[in-house]
């Protein structure tokens, strides 16, 4: 007997029956996670009804494990001698064979060789060799273990090599990493082959073949779904199955020659699965568009940098085509990086578009640096060179309407100082205007204790900006006739170029001098208008108006404002706190040169200004009714004292602004007056436990805010003096407004703004005459946040719990449309069209935001207003050969973001532009229509239009390892698209998709379906 059979014999009898102890070879594999609780399995089978059953019974964490008994001291010497390989047996019931030295271990039998473990109800071990065999017994569960690899699973007979790392097996399973998921592999025979150096490789490094097998990442006992192949593949990190067939339940539904899987973890090169669908092979009629998109290549560079090319592709139709879908091919390629070690991470993209005759070129850069603790640099950089092209060759609506935008900005903390610069830069979809904002400089400090009673905190602010190719209506442009196409001349478009350009610098330097502050801030804007436009000039002492045109407008502003800051006269409930101020005597800026004064410098005179105020806080406390225990009605009034001595206006100055002095208020004396309020009525309920009473919820039944109202009495003294009586007259407010909550509706929020007068309150032609000009209100609601959940938690019902007026519908992270307009990657993976994600939502959640706005008319008489209405603007195309291009030019104008206020001079004479007004009602609505499916319903409607301006509609089926989306999109462009998408959650790149859209041409009004 061998030395080596002689250390197994001895361990044999030793160990023999022995009590199963706690020694571990490897730690337990990981327990799959199977379906949460509480959720029901659409479709009832037992496991008779499916081909892939596992076995539920087997407790995978224990079967890997060895459970040795402790050796004493003489096992303890001979396992550890040197130049010998130690196999330890063991089981309840040992049968040894003297003649062919063979064992039979029964009943929680084990062997372990090195660390290759293998565990059965019955192993027989051929004393000659070292190939065991397991599993005679019926229903045997074997298992068989070997480092840097998931445990071999078997419950037929199988045949061990020990020495070899061989195993021929029956009725296997095991499983597989496969980057966070879990890859079960069964087949009914298979052979395993491990690298002879147990160090070699790392998890699954394995090789083994299967016969008749399957393959799922369903972690149920009952799968989902799996494929079935008659063979099936795994060497190192790669499995391969041919051939194979999906099944969903036990239903076949696809057949793929082949399923190629990498299981390694990380990044690797490879091929981009395309978004593609059978349509797109074989097309069913003639005017089906194919669609081919992100056909291309990923490289896996180093650890820091990958990159990836791809191709997305429209077809023409072929005879089918029209101007209006010529189709497109896009050519893609993007590189991202990530250099933790240099805090430096970021993307490049980069595409070009190519449909007909036209060509877009589009650019995406996100970078983000960390230089030191103190400094960093910031960039989000997106252009693109036909933004028509780009607003035409999408069916996101809110890719249609979102500005591309840019920003840059480096930050560095100099000792108390923060300094940064940067830059914006935004593009509209559908139009040539740019606004670029370059630079934008801040420098900003702590306070800087000089002394103990003196201290300083200065700041700097610079910032510069041009908008190129401005685009709104202007009735001095030159305008392009062409009598070729409808035989007279027909006007197409603007050939002036217009643009303009602004700076702002500013500088603050507040002093705090024994505690009291002393502000002293200096601002110097300019602006200019480089494009001609007309403006009534009126004289100053006759009133007398006359148009002239300037080529161009600009205006320069210098200000100086020193504050002081007084000590209260009494620190009490009326909060009384003095005020003294220097003010300009006719508001606005201190100097100022524009078109009008020639260029020359005109400034005006401080005159002083002194104040008192009171901010008392009134309140008073009721007994409730009810659920109410008490109610708290507070009223929070601010009223405020204002004089300032009168003076004799300045004519240069008048003229400088555009005013005369014809009816001029401004150089009046200030005695005025002014209130404010805010009032609040408050309830607290009753509470539930007798021994907290005070444990009642609050809530807020009403709150009401108004804006501020100043009234002058030297504006009404003047007005008795001209023999007008109206109380009015001494109201300076021009507009007034006021909001409204309640939490009784959580979620509402309602405020309404007026203009107060007609004309402007410096004069005395102003009429009061209050117009509505906004109005926005926005509701809320959800199952746990409406008026019926705020009152059952008053009156008793076990609703959930939560404060009221608290809750708030807030976007979850995985929603993939945002609510606002907001800028989103022009190039890249990020930019391409894909599913529209409904919102998990838990329950129901409905949001709707109501807007109505509308401009003052002018008043009576007034002359240089322009009509900012985009029929006005798309006036060119007003004939009957190019009706539909108007009708396009309508809506591209209403849908399309435009400047906050149009670019224009800032005096008074300069262009009035009227805008048209706008209602229009959003609202988003999400909610489960059963356990699985969740719906969400998105829209926009335009009650001047009539229309829906967009739809987002979405359905979302959880399938438990698939998910389905329906969903139906209509963007403002008239593009609109339904997508159709079913993907396996565990592998997305395998998936069925359908896509079909409509590209709406806004330069010929019409569209085509693909």
């Amino acid at each position: 007997m061998s030395t080596t059979r002689a250390l197994s014999l001895w361990a044999m009898l030793l160990f023999g029956g022995a009590e199963v102890a706690r020694a571990q070879i490897r730690p337990p594999a990981p327990a799959p996670v199977g379906r949460p609780t509480g959720v029901r399995r659409d479709t009832l089978r037992t496991p008779r009804d499916s081909a892939a059953a596992r076995d539920t019974s087997t407790k995978s964490d224990t079967l890997a494990q060895a459970h040795f008994a402790e050796p004493d001291s003489v096992m303890k010497r001979l396992m550890g001698l040197q130049g010998y390989s130690v196999t330890r047996y063991q089981g309840e019931q040992v049968t040894f064979d003297a003649v062919t030295r063979g064992l039979v271990l029964e009943t929680h039998a084990m062997v372990l060789r090195d660390t290759t473990l293998v565990k059965s109800d019955t192993i027989f071990y051929n004393g000659s060799g070292s190939t065991i065999r397991v599993g005679s017994a019926k229903g045997a569960r074997n298992v068989f273990v070997a480092p840097g690899n998931a445990p071999l699973y078997s419950s037929g007979p199988a045949t061990y090599d020990l020495a070899n790392r061989r195993a021929s097996i029956s009725e296997v399973r095991t499983q597989l990493d496969q980057g966070g998921q879990v890859l079960a592999v069964s087949g009914e025979r298979g052979v395993a082959v491990l690298p002879r150096d147990s160090t070699a490789g790392g998890m699954n490094n394995a090789t083994f073949y299967l016969r008749n097998g399957t393959v799922t990442a369903c972690t149920d006992s009952i799968p989902d779904y799996y494929f079935k192949a008659k063979e099936i593949k795994k060497a190192g990190s790669f499995v391969v199955a041919r051939p194979a067939v999906l099944y969903i339940g036990d239903v076949p539904v696809f057949w793929l020659p082949f399923l190629f899987q990498d299981t390694r973890n990380g990044r690797r090169s490879g091929i981009l699965p395309p978004n593609v669908g059978i349509s797109d092979f074989i097309r069913n009629s003639n005017s089906y568009r194919r669609n081919v998109e992100g056909l291309g290549y990923y490289f896996a560079i180093n650890d820091f940098l990958d990159a990836q090319a791809f191709v997305d592709w429209r077809s023409s139709a072929g005879s089918q085509s029209t101007l209006a879908d010529p189709g497109f091919v896009r050519y893609n390629g993007e590189v991202r990086y990530r250099w933790l070690d240099r805090y430096i991470t970021g993307n490049l993209a980069l595409s070009e578009t190519k449909q007909a005759n036209q060509t877009n070129t589009a650019i995406s850069w996100g970078h983000q640096e960390n230089f030191t603790r103190n400094s960093s640099l910031t960039t989000n950089f997106n252009y693109v060179s036909s933004t028509t092209l780009q607003r035409q060759t999408t069916v996101n609506p809110y890719a249609a309407l979102s500005t591309i935008s840019s920003q840059a900005n480096y930050q560095q903390k100099i000792g108390p100082a923060q300094f940064s610069i940067g830059g914006t830069q935004k593009q509209y979809p559908g139009r040539n205007q740019r606004d670029l904002g370059f630079p934008t400089v801040s420098l900003t400090t702590s306070p800087l204790n000089l002394a103990s009673w003196l201290s300083w905190t200065p700041s700097l602010s610079y910032s510069a900006t041009k908008n190129y190719n401005i685009d709104q209506p202007s009735p001095l442009g030159l305008l392009y006739r062409d009598s070729t196409i409808s035989g007279k001349d027909t006007v197409f478009t603007d050939t002036l170029p217009r643009n303009a350009y602004a700076s702002s610098f500013s500088f603050d330097s507040p002093i705090r001098i024994f505690g009291y502050d002393l502000g002293n801030r200096v601002s110097l804007n300019s602006a200019r208008n480089d494009f001609p436009e007309r403006a009534i000039v009126a004289d100053v002492v006759t009133g007398v108006q006359t148009e002239r045109i300037y080529a161009s407008t600009y205006h320069t502003d210098f200000d100086w404002t020193p504050s002081f800051t007084l000590p209260p006269l009494a620190r009490n409930n009326f909060n009384l706190t003095p005020s003294l101020s220097l003010q300009n005597r006719e508001g606005g800026a201190f100097a100022i040169r524009n078109e009008r004064t020639g260029g020359r410098w005109v400034a005006q005179k401080k005159r002083p200004s002194f104040g008192l105020s009171a901010s008392p806080t009134l309140f008073g406390l009721f007994g409730g009714f009810g659920p109410f225990a008490r109610l708290r009605h507070s009223i929070s009034p601010t009223v405020s004292y204002t004089y300032a001595p009168g003076f004799d206006a300045d004519t240069a100055f008048l003229a400088a602004l555009g005013r005369t002095k014809l009816g001029y208020l401004g150089n009046l004396p200030q005695n005025s007056l002014s209130f404010q309020l805010a009032t609040n009525v408050e309830a607290k309920a009753r509470s539930r436990n007798d021994s907290n009473p005070e444990a009642g919820e609050k809530l807020k039944l009403i709150s009401l805010n108004f804006q501020g109202l100043t009234y002058d009495f030297e504006r009404v003294k003047y007005a008795h003096e001209h023999n007008n009586y109206e109380w009015w007259r001494g109201l300076t407010t021009e507009q007034f407004g006021y909001t409204v909550r309640s939490d009784l509706l959580p979620g509402m929020d309602v405020g309404v703004q007026y203009s107060l007068f007609e004309g402007s309150t410096l004069s005395d032609t102003a009429r009061f005459k209050p117009f509505r000009t906004n109005i926005t209100s926005s509701f809320s609601f959800s199952n746990s946040a409406n008026p019926f959940a705020v009152f059952a938690r008053l009156f008793g019902r076990a609703v959930p719990a939560s404060d009221a007026g608290t809750d708030r519908l807030n976007q979850t992270a995985d929603d993939r449309y945002a609510r606002q307009i907001a800028s989103q990657p022009v190039a890249g993976r990020g930019a391409r069209t894909a599913g529209f994600l409904p919102t998990a939502t838990q329950g129901w959640q409905a949001s709707f935001t109501f807007t109505a706005a509308r401009q003052r008319p002018p008043t009576p008489g007034s002359r240089n207003v322009i009509a900012f209405d985009p029929t006005v603007r798309c006036t060119q195309f007003d004939t009957p050969l190019l009706r539909a291009a108007f009708d396009n030019c309508v809506a591209n104008a209403r849908t399309n973001p435009s400047p906050e206020t149009p670019i224009t001079s800032s005096v008074i004479g300069a262009p009035i532009y009227l805008t048209p007004p706008t209602t229009s009602l959003g609202s988003n609505l999400s909610f489960n229509v059963t356990q699985h499916w969740a719906a969400t319903w998105q829209t926009q409607y335009d009650f001047v239009q009539k229309n829906f301006a967009s739809q987002i509609v979405s359905l979302q089926r959880d399938l438990h390892d698939w998910r389905a989306i329906f969903a139906f999109t209509q963007s403002p462009n008239g593009s609109f698209a339904f997508n159709f998408l079913i993907s396996l959650k565990a592998e997305p790149a395998l998936k069925f998709d359908y896509h079909k859209a409509t590209y709406h041409n806004e330069g010929l009004g019409s569209s085509v379906i693909r």
